[in-house]
């Protein structure tokens, strides 16, 4: 079962647990007609629907930040204003959206990711001291340090991506942290086990797990409940997905080479791109009205 009132399901495309299949349909519409332009069925997760509420007092995808090019890959409106979401990742228009968010709020991005390169760069180095327990110990920080900077981006992507506009300070503030932990471990587990067998079995699994964080972090999952909902949601549309995923190793790939300084662009946008795939993909949560009512 999982936590947060998140429903269990099958990873049919805007609806990965299941909430409303078979039982109606979307937006009392016919699916691929009239569209998404009352909702996602009846409101699958309560009072959440994207354009049934104002985040911060703007709906997302009305350029809430002035720029007429942010949000344009969802150009055809839902109901009060919101994304029509299509169940489906548009690989290229993915990335354009990651960069639109990125220009519309470059500082708390490039100083977050300059952050995690020197926490990293500073663990790193602790760990490849010649002493075996100074090592160890700087493993351990490795590890920490990077599930720290996991968590704290992806917090930061879905506030952004959800019509927000996080200040530095919003990426540092967790929750559910115990049960991040175990998910990470549990999928780098499943993702070494997968590599000793032949390599690729390894990837499959990575590909296929990759927003289990995102689970936690969004839905406030379990670790396995996380694990499933990202294997289901991502099945649902593997391929545009295994292209985005292609694009974002070949946009990285240039920030390296653009004198390491382009990581600090090509990093955030990435990972923005991947978030915004992940909201169209899963639909709407409550996630960024509950995180900015508390700020």
């Amino acid at each position: 079962m999982t936590t947060g009132g998140t429903p269990s399901g099958d990873g049919f495309p805007n609806d990965p647990y299941g909430a409303g299949t078979g039982q109606q349909n979307w937006g009392g519409q016919q699916h691929g007609g009239q569209g998404n332009a009352q909702g996602f069925g009846q409101e699958p997760y309560p009072d959440q629907g994207y354009g049934q509420q104002s985040y911060g007092g703007q709906d997302y995808g009305q350029q809430p930040y002035g720029d007429p090019a942010y949000g344009a890959a969802h150009p055809q409106p839902g109901q009060g204003g919101g994304p029509m979401m299509t169940g489906r990742v548009s690989a290229t228009d993915a990335i354009g959206a990651g960069w639109q968010m990125f220009k519309n709020n470059p500082l708390p991005w490039v100083l977050i990711t300059l952050a995690m390169f020197v926490a990293n760069g500073i663990a790193s180095s602790v760990s490849n001291s010649e002493s075996m327990s100074v090592s160890f110990i700087g493993s351990i920080l490795t590890f920490a340090v990077s599930l720290l900077f996991q968590a704290f981006v992806i917090r930061g992507a879905l506030l952004e991506v959800d019509g927000h506009k996080p200040e530095i300070g919003d990426f540092f503030k967790l929750h559910n942290f115990g049960a991040f932990v175990i998910a990470a471990i549990l999928v780098a587990i499943a993702t070494t086990i997968g590599f000793i067998l032949l390599i690729i079995p390894g990837i499959v699994a990575a590909f296929l797990l990759y927003w289990t964080l995102h689970f936690v972090v969004d839905r406030n999952m379990t670790a396995i409940d996380a694990m499933k909902s990202s294997v289901n949601a991502i099945k649902s549309d593997a391929g545009n997905l295994f292209a985005l995923a292609v694009l974002n190793i070949l946009v990285v790939i240039a920030g390296f080479l653009a004198l390491f300084v382009g990581l600090l662009v090509a990093v955030p946008v990435v990972t923005l791109a991947s978030v915004f795939a992940y909201r169209t993909i899963t639909g709407p949560s409550d996630f960024s009205r509950v995180a900015t009512s508390t700020v």
